[in-house]
C-alpha cells in the first residue's frame, strides 16, 4: 500500500503545481451544471413519465449521469494514458524493477486520476443539492459501492486498452468506442427505454454503466431500499469480476511479450 500511496502522492504534487488548471477545472464543473439545471427544468414534464422508476426528476437523473461519466471516463482512460506516459518518459521500466508488485504499480499510476474525479463527483452532487435537488442521503453508502463496482468494470476495459499500448504502442479505438457506446446506450442522458431502434435498445442491456446508473438513481433520488436494486448490483458485480479476470490475464501476457521483445523502453 505504501507504494500505491507514494505514486498517488507524486501525481498529486505534479497536479497541484498547476494550481490555475485545478481551479478552472472545479469552476468548469459548476458552470456545466447551470445549463443542465435549466434544460432539465424545461423538459421535466416531457421526461417525467419515462424516468419515473429512476426518481422522476430529470435534473437528478442528469446529475447522476454526469457523475458516472466522470468516473467511468477516468477508469477506462487512465491505464492506457499512464502506460503511454510511463513508456515515453522511461519511468515504467524503472518502476517494474522496484519491489512494488505489478498490481500496485498499475493502481498507483491510475489512482490519482480516479480519486480526482471522485472528488469532482462529490462537488457536483453537493452543488446540485444546494440548488434544490432532493437527495436521499441514506442511500449514499450503497450508491458508493455501486459506483465502485462500475469503476472496477471500466478499469478492466482500460487495462485491455493498456495491453494494446504495451504491444502496439497505441490503445487503438478501444477507449473511444467504450466511451461512445456507454454514453449513447448506457442510459447516461436518457433512459434506454426511449431508444427508438429495437436492436439498439436490446444492445444497451450489455453496457455495464446501465447497471450502475439504475440502482444509483433509485437509491439517491427515489429512496429505494437495497432489496429493490439487488438484481442490478449483482449483474454489475458479475461484469466487474469477469472483466477484471480477463483483463488481468491479457495484461500479464502483454507485459510478458513486451519484456521478452525488449520494447518497454521503446516508444
Amino acid at each position: 500500500m505504501r507504494s500505491i500511496f507514494a505514486m498517488i502522492r507524486a501525481s498529486f504534487l505534479t497536479a497541484t503545481s498547476y494550481r490555475l488548471a485545478m481551479v478552472l477545472s472545479m469552476a468548469g464543473l459548476l458552470v456545466a451544471l447551470v445549463p443542465v439545471y435549466f434544460v432539465s427544468g424545461a423538459l421535466q414534464q416531457t421526461a417525467e413519465e419515462s424516468i419515473r422508476l429512476e426518481g422522476g426528476v430529470l435534473f437528478g437523473f442528469l446529475v447522476v449521469g454526469m457523475a458516472a461519466t466522470y468516473l467511468y471516463t477516468a477508469a477506462v482512460s487512465a491505464p492506457a494514458r499512464a502506460l503511454s506516459g510511463g513508456i515515453s518518459s522511461g519511468t515504467l521500466e524503472a518502476l517494474l524493477v522496484t519491489r512494488a508488485s505489478l498490481p500496485q504499480i498499475v493502481v498507483g499510476l491510475v489512482g490519482y486520476g480516479i480519486l480526482w474525479n471522485a472528488l469532482r463527483v462529490i462537488i457536483v452532487v453537493v452543488a446540485a443539492a444546494v440548488v434544490g435537488l432532493q437527495v436521499t442521503w441514506g442511500g449514499v453508502p450503497l450508491a458508493v459501492v455501486v459506483m465502485a463496482l462500475m469503476v472496477a468494470g471500466y478499469f478492466a476495459l482500460g487495462l485491455l486498452a493498456a495491453s494494446l499500448v504495451l504491444v502496439f504502442r497505441t490503445p487503438g479505438p478501444v477507449v473511444g468506442a467504450v466511451l461512445i457506446v456507454s454514453a449513447l446506450l448506457g442510459g447516461v442522458y436518457y433512459p434506454t427505454t426511449v431508444i427508438p431502434i429495437a436492436w439498439l435498445e436490446e444492445l444497451s442491456a450489455y453496457v455495464p454503466v446501465l447497471y450502475a446508473l439504475r440502482p444509483a438513481r433509485q437509491l439517491l433520488l427515489a429512496g429505494a431500499p437495497a432489496s429493490e436494486v439487488i438484481d442490478d448490483v449483482l449483474m454489475l458485480s458479475g461484469y466487474a469480476a469477469v472483466l477484471l479476470a480477463v483483463a488481468m490475464l491479457v495484461f500479464a501476457r502483454a507485459l510478458r511479450y513486451a519484456r521478452s521483445a525488449g520494447t518497454l523502453a521503446q516508444y
